[in-house]
């Protein structure tokens, strides 16, 4: 999982448009059909941004910060990006984890189930756990 913060919708739209541009030159799209797709894929940005109320994050926290996952080598596209709306405390600590397959897609599954990205459902298991042993 790769999680980049944005202070701005336009830095946001740069970053998509530089990905998708980099996605299309691999897979060997250019000119016209590049230009085409393009055009489609600025309303799905919009549409991500909007579904997420990234303004309102930044209102409210000054950025936002989203998740970009990755399964098997391509990246997981779901029900678009993951934007972190909770964040108003510091999260200075960052964490790497090792899955097998099984709890990866246990993990998965409960993230989509009940809205969160990954992060937002490890620190709820944390918390949970650590509530019922204190």
């Amino acid at each position: 999982m790769r999680t980049i913060t944005f202070k701005s919708y336009t830095q946001y739209e740069e970053f998509m448009k530089r990905k998708f541009v980099h996605k299309a030159n691999r897979k060997g799209i250019e000119g016209e059909e590049l230009n085409k797709h393009l055009k489609n894929y600025e309303h799905h940005i919009q549409e991500v941004w909007i579904e997420n109320e990234g303004d309102k994050a930044i209102e409210e926290q000054g950025f936002v910060t989203i998740s970009f996952h990755r399964k098997r080598g391509k990246h997981k596209h779901g029900g678009g990006k993951h934007f972190l709306k909770e964040a108003k405390g510091n999260l200075n600590h960052s964490i790497h984890v090792r899955l097998d397959e099984n709890t990866y897609e246990a993990l998965l599954n409960f993230c989509s189930k009940h809205k969160m990205d990954i992060s937002q459902a490890i620190r709820f298991f944390i918390k949970n756990n650590t509530d019922k042993t204190s």
